[in-house]
């Protein structure tokens, strides 16, 4: 299978968490992909970038996939040393870059992941309060702003073979984890604590990467899971926050499921992707592989809200088969849905209809894990390769800036105030003016 098949990111947009993310006014970026995992920063960050250009600092960090989290004047990541076996939650002054602390856990046994992957690849969350980190090999962790250890859970090794990269999530007054593996989960544990609310099981989805979504429709709060097993008809499940329930989903969905969904116009907006082959299979059998390209069910599709049990087709608002990412999730912004494929393709839709406003090649091939975000009319785009892309967030393609950076890409972008912020093999930037 290809490369994209790995998960190293995995959308979310309102809830008591996004208004704990603007507290004093300012919306910061406190999880994976910012406020409620949109993608959706304020200010007006950069449009040109590099390492000798709009350069506020830069800090060496060590190995690891996280994408960098802001709460005020702290920046928080996770890293991994292997040969020590050793993994370590990194607090950054945002203004300076300086390290304010470090802290390590030392697990029994780190988690066997793809070349990709990472021990450290989910990202941390915060609350303003603390800081909440999951690393596979150990577990559940809380620090206060300080570095002060508030809590830890101890979970047993997820046995994913790519690794667990699926980020915690702060909703309400609990801390929700997808829990992937040969034992899958979705757990709710109080925040302040670390105590278990409720645990659900998804053994169904052994093999999910996708990080959890948190929304409010008809008075009652959701949690809402992407599927992705090597299975068949996977789904996206909708459960009730308050005890874990059960409450609806989507099915007949493709075996291949990482992104996270997000949230626009009331509706849900997922990605999809199937199995698909290795370029150099396909190079040595075209033959084949457009036949079993030809079952190919990857798709990227709108979804209103169920109540109870399997969605019918009314509620589907549209579905497509082009311009399904492997890896990035999806960016609801300004009305419009990007997605963005390995080659540096972009589909930008109407998100309300499905309605394809333009496809076109950014300049940059290669492969895409990081997902878009965006803020100030503008959609940025990493590339594995390490060139960040910005678009005009407009109805036509326009490429503003190609930004190349000295190092691979694998982590998201964070966006906060003028500034933007991006995690390389290892260096963490922070760009503005």
């Amino acid at each position: 299978m290809h490369r994209p098949i790995i998960t190293l990111v995995a959308a979310l947009a309102l809830s008591s968490f996004g208004s704990a993310a603007q507290k004093s006014g300012k919306v910061w970026w406190p999880q994976f992909r910012g406020p409620n995992s949109s993608g959706l920063g304020e200010g007006r960050p950069p449009i040109h970038f590099g390492p000798d250009q709009n350069v506020l600092w830069k800090t060496a960090v060590a190995s690891g996939l996280s994408s960098p989290i802001v709460w005020e004047d702290r920046v928080f990541l996770t890293e991994v040393d292997q040969p020590n076996k050793q993994l370590s939650t990194l607090c950054i002054d945002r203004r300076t870059g300086k390290i304010l602390w470090r802290r390590t856990v030392a697990p029994e046994q780190i988690e066997k992941v793809h070349e990709l992957s990472s021990p450290a690849g989910a990202t941390p969350a915060t609350d303003g309060e603390s800081v909440y980190v999951y690393f596979g090999s150990y577990g559940l962790v809380s620090y206060d702003l300080n570095g002060n250890l508030q809590w830890e859970k101890r979970l047993p090794l997820p046995e994913n073979p790519y690794g667990a990269v699926s980020s915690p999530i702060v909703a309400g007054e609990l801390l929700v984890l997808n829990h992937q593996g040969k034992d899958a989960y979705l757990l709710g544990v109080n925040r302040r604590d670390g105590r278990t609310v409720w645990k659900t099981d998804r053994s169904m989805f052994q093999y999910g990467w996708s990080t959890p979504v948190h929304w409010r429709h008809d008075g009652i709060d959701e949690i809402i899971v992407l599927g992705g097993d090597f299975k068949p008809n996977q789904r996206l499940m909708a459960y009730n926050l308050s005890d874990g329930a059960e409450r609806w989903w989507v099915g007949g969905l493709p075996p291949s499921g990482k992104s996270t969904p997000v949230i626009g116009d009331g509706l849900l907006f997922l990605a999809a992707p199937d199995i698909i082959l290795e370029t150099a299979a396909e190079r040595k059998d075209p033959d084949r592989a457009a036949k079993f390209y030809e079952k190919n069910a990857a798709r990227v599709m709108a979804v209103s809200p169920g109540t109870t049990g399997e969605v019918n087709q009314a509620n589907i608002a549209w579905s497509e088969r082009r311009g399904v990412p492997g890896v990035p999730s999806p960016l609801y912004y300004n009305g419009r849905l990007y997605t963005f494929q390995n080659g540096g393709i972009v589909f930008c839709r109407v998100a309300k209809t499905g309605e394809l406003l333009y496809t076109a090649r950014l300049g940059v091939p290669g492969y895409y894990y990081s997902s878009p975000v965006a803020a100030d009319q503008k959609v940025y785009i990493a590339s594995e390769e390490g060139a960040v892309v910005v678009l005009d967030a407009g109805e036509k393609f326009n490429v503003l800036a190609t930004n190349k950076l000295d190092g691979t890409i694998l982590a998201t972008p964070a966006l906060v105030d003028r500034n933007i912020y991006v995690r390389t093999e290892n260096l963490l930037y922070a760009f503005g003016k």
